[in-house]
């Protein structure tokens, strides 16, 4: 009698399902952090307004909490050191131009003595960041 022999033929197949579990599990970390990339690491509450315009990617951002902190570069400043810390700043960036984050809860006379202080450290435009409407 004749026998035959099944061939074994070797595994060429390549298991993708491992490899699209990993892609979609980094595909959601980066959905969920990059609205923090974008939006600036300080939390302030913008207030809203019905016109707004672009910001220029050379300006500098100086946020101004609720608690009356300021924040230059993610570190807290104090008023009065910030006009050397503004001068390295605008060396470094080649611009004087300064936007204005400052939460909607500040209190009026803080924001005023913040844009004076920046007008003081030679800032030639101040742009003030809201949200659209």
């Amino acid at each position: 009698m004749r026998r035959y022999k099944l061939e074994e033929k070797e595994f060429s197949e390549i298991n993708i399902t491992p490899f699209t579990d990993v892609i979609l599990v980094v595909l959601i970390i980066f959905m969920i952090t990059s609205p923090f990339l974008i939006t600036g690491a300080m939390m302030v509450k913008l207030p809203q307004s019905s016109s707004t315009e672009t910001t220029l990617n050379s300006s500098i951002e100086v946020y101004l909490s609720s608690q009356n902190q300021i924040y230059l570069n993610n570190k807290l400043v104090d008023i009065s050191r910030l006009p050397e810390y503004l001068q390295a700043e605008f060396i470094q960036k080649g611009s004087r131009d300064v936007i204005v984050k400052a939460d909607k809860e500040a209190v009026y006379g803080n924001v005023i003595q913040l844009l004076d202080a920046l007008k003081n450290a030679g800032a030639s435009k101040l742009l003030m960041a809201t949200l659209k409407k």
